[in-house]
């Protein structure tokens, strides 16, 4: 003898047969998915002068304008050259500011801390500036061309103008790049390269602008 089913009976059936164990197989298979995806990391350069600092010039004020980076460069995302030619960005491992920010606000830092100049300003500063520095970022990647021979590479281009009523004119200019060797090719580690190479481009860069004569006309006259 045969039971009759219903049409409700039947649905449900299917339902219970069918449709749930797909949907748990389906979800299981979501949720493992989204686990598969690495977390991503953000990163900031920061810097520390040692040391005392100088005797500053009475009555030099500099302006630190913005830094230039790179197009190359100027993303958030860190950037690995692979090759002669060839470059790749990071979408997992990135800048927690953008570069320029980050680089301008550190090369404020620093010079402020080694008093060359009585104030050091950033743009947009009520201070008559007697000088302004400006700068491009030229580098700022990992080199992993070679295996086992990894490095991080950092490079600017500085240039200190002398500006006041009766000149605006360049005092002094030089390119800076240090390349860091690195242990392992990871952003920790590459992170760390570019900390060390940004200091002895700032401690260059310092020791070059004590031989500037920053008292030739560093004085605006009164309007």
């Amino acid at each position: 003898m045969r039971i009759r089913q219903d049409g409700k009976s039947s649905r449900l059936l299917v339902l219970l047969t069918w449709v749930v164990p797909l949907a748990l197989l389906l979800l299981s298979g979501c949720v493992s998915l989204a686990k598969s995806f690495p977390d991503k990391h953000y990163y900031a350069l920061h810097v520390t002068r040692q040391g005392d600092p100088g005797v500053p010039v009475p009555g030099a004020v500099l302006e630190v304008r913005g830094l230039f980076v790179s197009p190359r460069f100027e993303g958030k995302e860190l950037v690995y050259r692979t090759g002669n030619t060839s470059y790749e960005s990071d979408f997992y491992n990135a800048w927690f500011v953008s570069p320029s920010a980050m680089l301008t606000q550190q090369i404020q830092n620093w010079l402020r801390n080694a008093s060359l100049f009585e104030h050091v300003a950033a743009t947009r500063s009520y201070l008559d500036a007697t000088h302004i520095l400006e700068g491009t970022v030229t580098a700022l990647y990992g080199d992993y061309r070679q295996q086992g021979e990894q490095k991080a590479v950092v490079g600017m281009h500085i240039v200190l103008i002398e500006d006041n009523s009766t000149r605006t004119a360049i005092v002094f200019q030089r390119d800076y790049q240090q390349m860091v060797e690195l242990t392992e090719p990871s952003p920790d580690e590459l992170t760390r390269g570019w900390n060390e190479g940004l200091q002895q481009i700032f401690m260059a860069l310092e020791e070059d602008l004590r031989r500037v004569n920053l008292k030739a006309n560093n004085q605006k006259p009164a309007s």
